[in-house]
């Protein structure tokens, strides 16, 4: 059995892609993020309820709400200094935030392939302790019709 939620679960956040010509540059997107989860149904013929969904991708969705998000594993980014402020440098260019806007996203970039593959790790750390699903499939949209998708096997059928 599969369920899937499609709808009202996103953020908006800022980011840049470290050695992209155009997409360096600080923007931002509205993202959209979709799951996808496959099990087998319960005792009460759920395979996930829809409210834990939802209230476990809203927390999720929530720690990257209007935030900035930097990539901490990209050697060309060089964190100048933190503290109450987060300063940093690439390619030459400075960059100051206040640190409680700065979300470390472990990844080389923060693009939306990257992005997909860190929201399933931590989807996949949510509903490892539900020995009914079997796996999920999370959708993230940077843009309209620009998205990428990330499956996981958390147990074979």
């Amino acid at each position: 059995m599969r369920v899937e939620l499609t709808e009202g679960i996103g953020f908006s956040a800022a980011h840049f892609i470290i050695g992209h010509k155009k997409c360096e540059f600080l923007h931002g997107h509205n993202w959209r993020v979709g799951l996808t989860v496959e099990g087998e149904e319960d005792e009460r013929g759920l395979v996930v309820d829809f409210l834990d969904l939802r209230r476990m991708m809203e927390k999720i969705c929530s720690a990257y709400d209007h935030r900035l998000l930097l990539p901490s594993q990209n050697p060309a980014i060089k964190v100048v200094s933190e503290g109450k402020s987060t300063r940093i440098a690439v390619h030459g260019r400075e960059f100051e935030f206040p640190s409680s806007d700065v979300v470390w996203i472990p990844a080389v970039n923060t693009t939306v392939e990257e992005f997909a593959r860190v929201l399933a790790d931590e989807i996949v750390r949510n509903l490892s302790d539900r020995p009914n699903v079997r796996s999920i499939k999370v959708l993230v949209e940077e843009s309209p019709g620009q998205s990428a998708t990330e499956e996981r096997l958390l147990r074979p059928g």
